[in-house]
């Protein structure tokens, strides 16, 4: 059996969905836009993050569907993710993925800001950031970035001397960037190496063995070496190094030299370190002997430098101790110093004048003398020629090129290029060659605007490195970064286009306003209107309204070339409103009754129907019937009950829904209908002529009791034909009846009528009013005498009788008989 309805066709739905604004706190709408027959469903997924499971989107007042447009209110950043809408209708179905990016200001904060941690003590910074979306998470320490460090928590296990400083975290994406520091100190359990104890200064015979001790202690423990002469002792053949730490905690530290020789004589020196600092104690132990000098190392400098060197003389006693060079002694020139002790300084070395090999000679008293040379190695760091691309910016597509040159230093020197700090190699558009040992050649074929910037050729050996800088301008008409397009904002919203564009010069980015309501004359924007203004290119308006909308102008200008221009016409899509926010409307029970409100605003717009605050769905009920009609400049909705009722007196909401927000517009709607029967109808009082009555209002049928009407008629009479009425206004509930006869039985009852009709009547009471005495003698006597004691009535001919009529009450007869 086919089912597919005559000229079906399932669901084609566009290949992306737009979302219209992407900020916290505005409206978002995604548009999912599908054409089919019939006309298809619309159902919204949101994926679960990180997974393939997805779970039908939550409706509520901040999030709502029209047709295909999810609409969110106050979006919020847990908003962003990956959603899926499905169309499906009668034939068929498809469905299209769509990412949402809820964007937020970033903002960055560190915890603790500031820290205090023990040495060796693990530490943790946690940089706690908002905002939507983020790229990157890095951290410095005092300006300088930690490779590696790329997480919200910064973990230091133990916490070392130089770990404490400033540290950055940095949040990031494609737009902006935050930061916020914090501190870390150090705690009161750090304490660098201190030397408790030391050895004193000695002097001895050759023979005996030479015990040396330092006690230090510090936290964390420290680390003791020895030194003769400033080089590194370690346990050999007659000596023996070796250290402990005592239960408190300190380090003992014994040099120990067994049958002493006048050659172990020097400068002693025992240096307690650990991470967090050095400390050191030195003293000469001097043995007698002739002088010696101890082999020297070759020493290297860099030109420019101060020479420090201090003979290391062993012997005692010791008269002099001078220094030569070339069989000359020093000092021979003002750079030169030589101390008593065989410290020799030379300042500013230069290798022409103070490479060399020196001679350190040591003699006693007696004439013996001891030699040791020392070969001093001058070093030249790099000398780098300054290079220049020019005072003025080059035109693009024009050749350059450009020497890098060592003026000095030592041979093999190493060439390198950077641009903008990055190192920089040879590639298609730039080629760097090296001409010779001391020259490298940069060279740009056709100069663009990328190559301008900053470029540095460093050279470096073994002495150092020296680095020269240039600045390559080139001037490059204005490109687009960010071009606006068009736009459509929610009225109220804080609106934001962004114009940015480069070059060199820098561009100057204005933006300027239509005068009418077509592309063409432009204006600048008026700089005294707080609402709108222009920040780094990019348009803000705040709370923006219709007043707002229409074209737009962006220019970027920098004097080369012609400049750029963008024209887009910013629109305001208001959400939906109604003129009239409450009414009152009757009608007549089990009439037919029409309720319509009429939505305008930007389309589509959908309307929904709330009875006292509660959906009304015209499939619950058949009596309800709604149907809309698509207006030029809005939606109206008629609302229809077959046959009203008094169910429906309540307060009919009208709530109207587009992708920039909702109005809603209310109707009371007023059942009217005939009164209900007064009730409790009786007697207060009554008079042989008059009855006073009372009874209690009825249900006045949502219209104004307008009047009563007292409906009586005597025992006898007929309610069709002998009813005498009494009207009463509609405000009473007591009134009187007059004119009534003496003695005679009435019938009574109430009715109450308003604009609609009149009611039932009351339950009627029965009234016999009272008797009175005859108000004067009888009239109209007529007898005839029969015989001596018998009258006859000449009306009636009864024999016995008499009859006659009251004076005032003709129609009441007293018949009097004899017999």
């Amino acid at each position: 059996v086919d089912l597919e309805p005559l000229g079906g066709k399932g669901p084609t739905v566009k290949d992306r969905i737009k979302w219209i604004n992407g900020y916290e706190g505005t409206y978002l709408t995604g548009l999912c836009e599908a054409q089919g027959y019939p006309i298809p469903s619309f159902r919204w997924y949101k994926f679960v993050e990180g997974t393939a499971k997805k779970q039908p989107v939550v409706l509520s007042d901040r999030i709502k569907q029209v047709s295909g447009t999810l609409i969110i209110r106050e979006a919020k950043v847990e908003d962003s993710g990956k959603y899926l809408c499905v169309v499906n209708n009668s034939v068929g179905g498809e469905s299209v993925e769509t990412v949402l990016t809820v964007t937020a200001p970033l903002v960055a904060g560190v915890e603790p800001t500031v820290q205090t941690v023990d040495f060796g003590r693990p530490a943790l910074l946690t940089c706690n950031y908002e905002g939507n979306p983020v790229k990157t998470v890095s951290w410095l320490k005092d300006g300088k970035a930690l490779p590696g460090q790329n997480n919200a928590m910064l973990k230091i296990d133990s916490v070392k001397k130089d770990d404490k400083g400033m540290y950055q975290c940095f949040v990031r994406n494609e737009q902006e960037s935050a930061q916020a520091s914090a501190e870390l100190k150090l705690g009161s359990r750090f304490e660098p190496p201190l030397i408790s104890q030391g050895f004193p200064s000695e002097t001895l015979q050759p023979g005996p063995s030479v015990y040396l001790k330092c006690v230090a202690k510090g936290n964390p423990t420290p680390e003791i070496t020895w030194f003769l002469d400033g080089k590194k002792l370690a346990s050999a053949d007659r000596i023996q190094v070796g250290q402990y730490v005592t239960v408190g905690g300190d380090v003992v530290s014994h040099m120990n030299i067994t049958s002493a020789q006048t050659n172990d004589g020097g400068l002693y020196k025992c240096v307690a370190s650990s991470k967090v600092g050095t400390v050191e104690h030195a003293e000469r132990l001097n043995i007698h002997g002739l002088p010696y000098v101890r082999p020297m190392e070759k020493k290297a400098i860099v030109a420019g430098e101060t020479l420090f060197v201090t003979c290391p003389v062993a012997g005692y006693p010791i008269d002099t101790i001078q220094w030569e060079r070339d069989g000359r002694l020093l000092p021979i020139n003002r750079k030169q110093k030589v101390f008593p002790n065989g410290t020799l300084i030379i300042e500013n070395v230069e290798r022409l004048s103070d490479q060399a090999t020196y001679t350190c000679v040591a003699k006693n008293t007696k004439g013996y003398s001891s030699r040791g040379t020392l070969e001093v190695q001058v070093m030249v760091a790099p000398k780098m020629s300054p290079f220049s691309f020019g005072d003025d910016p080059l035109e693009a597509n024009e050749f350059v090129t450009v020497t890098c040159s060592v003026l000095k230093g030592d041979l093999p020197i190493t060439i390198s290029w950077m641009f903008n700090n990055e190192l920089l190699v040879s590639n298609e558009e730039i080629t760097i060659s090296k001409t010779g040992k001391r020259m490298s050649v940069l060279v740009i074929e056709s100069v663009k605007g990328h190559h301008a910037g900053t470029y540095s050729c460093i050279g470096r050996n073994d002495a150092g490195s020296d680095i020269h800088s240039a600045d390559l301008l080139v001037n490059v008409p204005p490109r687009w970064i960010i071009e606006p397009t068009d736009k459509a904002f929610a009225q109220g919203s804080d609106a934001k286009v962004e114009c940015k564009a480069d070059g060199f010069p820098k561009p100057s980015v204005t933006w300027k306003r239509a005068s009418g309501d077509s592309p063409g004359d432009y204006k600048d924007l008026k700089p005294n209107n707080p609402d709108v203004k222009v920040e780094d290119g990019t348009l803000h308006v705040h709370n923006i309204q219709k007043v707002n909308e229409g074209y737009y102008l962006c220019e970027a200008v920098n004097g080369i070339g012609s400049g750029l221009s963008a024209v887009i016409m910013i629109s305001v899509q208001a959400p939906p409103q109604f003129e009239v926010k409450m009414r009152n409307q009757t009608a007549r029970i089990d009439d037919p009754t029409v309720l319509q409100c009429e939505a305008k605003g930007e389309k589509p717009i959908g309307i929904l129907w709330n009875m006292n605050n509660k959906r009304l769905d015209p499939k619950n009920d058949a009596r309800y019937t709604i149907r809309e009609e698509i207006l030029p400049n809005g939606v109206l909705s008629d609302l229809s009950i077959r046959a009203t009722g008094r169910e429906d007196s309540a307060l009919f909401t009208c709530v109207a829904t587009n992708s920039f927000g909702s109005d809603d517009s209310s109707i009371n709607l007023i059942v009217q209908e005939v009164p209900e029967a007064p009730q409790a109808l009786k007697v207060l009082d009554k008079s042989g002529r008059s009855v006073q009555l009372s009874w209690v209002a009825p249900y006045d049928g949502n219209s104004p009791i307008l009047r009563y009407l007292i409906e009586y008629k005597v025992g006898k009479g007929s309610w069709d034909s002998d009813v005498v009425r009494e009207m009463v206004p509609g405000h009473q509930t007591m009134a009187s009846v007059f004119n009534l006869s003496p003695a005679t039985t009435y019938h009574m009852r109430v009715v109450a009528e308003n604009e609609v009709g009149i009611s039932q009547h009351s339950e009627p009471v029965t009234i016999v009013t009272a008797e009175e005495a005859p108000s004067g003698p009888p009239m109209a006597v007529k007898v005839e005498a029969i015989d001596q004691v018998t009258l006859k009535d000449l009306e009636t001919t009864r024999e016995g009788c008499m009859e006659w009529r009251n004076p005032r009450l003709l129609c009441w007869l007293q018949t009097y008989c004899f017999g």
